[in-house]
């Protein structure tokens, strides 16, 4: 049973990830231009999609339905495949992914198929994730992108985020040098900037 919150926009569906979802997943991937922005190699094959979607997904689903929270109080399924709409609103193609991480720094990310990019449905699904969190009481959100990414700050900026602050980080693992921009919304009152990324690495600016 799929207990996990479904938003709709007018045109997708957020829904739970499946294993079923395995190879629309690894279409999307496997591709060179998707993945080159994303902290991973590109997908080898079915058996690899799948436990990405176990890993990234299913667990968090599990341990959501059991009662987990995270360390804020909020819930750990805030995860989504992103589907076009299809007949009569049902959830069709999936088109990519929608995230919010459970560590200190509640990040916000996405990843999306070469041929949706340009048509406004990450920023539409963005500001339906950004809503929904602050509906259940997330207090911050953050997001980063790499600076040579600009249309991800984009997307960032259409879902009411600020840029912070900028950093150098030794990303893995494709283990090379990545400047980062730092985007934050608040949602409770006087909530700091998130320094985390900001003390862990010691070349940063505003």
């Amino acid at each position: 049973m799929d207990n996990g919150i479904r938003i709709e926009t007018p045109r997708l569906v957020l829904r739970r990830m499946m294993l079923d979802d395995a190879s629309a997943l690894l279409d999307m991937l496997s591709d060179e231009r998707v993945i080159k922005f994303l902290p991973m190699f590109a997908l080898a094959d079915a058996q690899e999609a799948r436990a990405f979607i176990e890993r990234k997904f299913l667990v968090r689903y599990a341990r959501a339905d059991a009662g987990e929270r995270d360390a804020s109080g909020c819930p750990l399924d805030l995860r989504y495949a992103v589907c076009l709409k299809g007949d009569a609103g049902a959830a069709g193609r999936l088109i990519g992914y929608i995230q919010i991480g459970e560590d200190e720094a509640h990040d916000f990310g996405y990843a999306y198929v070469r041929d949706a990019w340009g048509h406004g449905y990450a920023s539409e699904a963005a500001r339906a994730v950004v809503a929904h969190a602050r509906e259940v009481g997330m207090p911050f959100l953050t997001a980063t992108h790499d600076e040579l990414n600009p249309a991800s700050g984009h997307v960032m900026r259409a879902c009411g985020m600020e840029y912070r602050y900028s950093y150098r980080e030794r990303w893995m693992p494709k283990d090379y040098d990545v400047i980062f921009r730092m985007y934050q919304i608040d949602f409770a009152p006087d909530v700091p900037t998130y320094r985390g990324y900001w003390d862990r690495y010691t070349e940063h600016w505003v």
